[in-house]
């Protein structure tokens, strides 16, 4: 090394591919050295929940006053719900017991404190501001969504300043006529991912994010598809607009299942991958079991009134933590709903041979 280098690192060794004398070998670092190779030494930590590994790290929303407006009730099927509004005190306590549930867990939980108070949509009120699944974090950073409802349009502000903060890079923002809400898709494995065209996913947006999710690892991108409502509410409604609501990764090719709100071309390709597919009861879908989070293979945090689909899983090998969650359930969204995965493990893989 040349004395007259002056550095607080003077071991010149430390570049990849360093040879005394000569410029950087720009076409080694462009053929051999990735961005995910220097995430964790740019960004400080290895960003990515890209299936369902062992989880360490979550964000989470706490619930405020401005999940029980007064103002929903007036005209409940635009805010597609039933009119029944939680009690926010108790909803307050569910969801803390489940930041407790995953403290106990080991998993590292930040809270996301919004830069305004209240939070504003595009419009006015931030309906459903807790749903911090909002913030979808793969391999290297986050794709911001584009919400489809117009009161939720504007909480990907909040997320991206959430996770800039954190120092979770932006892989991608959705935009132009494009919608995706990226967060409402699901996560099978390492390289298998589920994104489903619905009122919440048109196809401009599932265009845009292809690319991202496959230059992220998923070796595939099943488009699943989905009904929707036109006029009416309906109370099924919130099973239709996200494949979370309907399907649950339990381990490399086993998985929950409720069928009727799953496309059968859904059904017909997992079977085709060697998927088990566990059938969810449906006189216990109401309490949105399939919305459960897998902590890692074979184990989830899941709403505890749903007995029989825990005794089912259970017999099928599956560790459940339960925990109640009814309460939160009747603002709209469920366990995965109000959990932003940001780091995992590596896990299961579907396509690759050897199994991790």
């Amino acid at each position: 090394m040349s004395s007259k280098v002056k550095s607080p690192n003077p071991d010149l060794n430390e570049f990849p591919f360093y040879e005394e004398g000569k410029v950087p070998q720009y076409h080694r670092y462009h053929a051999e050295v990735s961005y995910l190779d220097e995430l964790e030494l740019i960004w400080g930590k290895p960003w990515g929940a890209q299936g369902i590994g062992r989880l360490r790290e979550v964000a989470m929303v706490r619930p405020t006053e401005t999940e029980v407006k007064k103002l929903y009730e007036q005209d409940s099927s635009f805010f597609v719900f039933d009119g029944n509004t939680p009690d926010l005190k108790l909803m307050q306590e569910q969801h803390q017991n489940l930041a407790r549930t995953y403290e106990n867990l080991g998993i590292k939980v930040h809270y996301v404190n919004w830069s305004e108070d209240p939070p504003r949509s595009a419009y006015g009120p931030l309906k459903r501001s807790i749903s911090a699944a909002a913030g979808f974090v793969i391999n290297g950073g986050a794709i911001i969504p584009r919400e489809a409802t117009p009161y939720w349009r504007g909480r990907s502000r909040y997320v991206s300043q959430f996770l800039i903060g954190l120092n979770c890079p932006i892989l991608y923002t959705v935009h132009g006529m494009g919608i995706c809400e990226i967060g409402a898709s699901t996560r099978m494995s390492d390289d298998f991912i589920i994104l489903m065209l619905s009122t919440d996913c048109n196809a401009e947006g599932a265009r845009q994010v292809l690319p991202t999710l496959h230059n992220s690892g998923y070796t595939e991108v099943h488009m699943a598809h989905s009904p929707g409502p036109l006029y009416d509410f309906h109370e099924d409604v919130p099973g239709w607009m996200h494949s979370d609501m309907w399907i649950t990764p339990l381990d490399a090719k086993v998985a929950m299942i409720f069928p009727p709100w799953c496309d059968y071309g859904t059904i017909r390709r997992l079977h085709e991958i060697g998927y088990e597919l566990i059938e969810c009861p449906a006189d216990e879908i109401h309490l949105y079991p399939t919305n459960a989070i897998s902590i890692e293979p074979r184990k989830v945090i899941m709403n505890s009134s749903a007995e029989k689909t825990i005794a089912l899983l259970e017999s099928h090998g599956v560790e459940v933590v339960g925990i109640e969650y009814d309460e939160v359930h009747k603002y709209g969204g469920g366990i995965r709903c109000n959990t932003m995965q940001l780091i995992r493990d590596a896990g299961p893989r579907t396509f690759a041979e050897n199994q991790i």
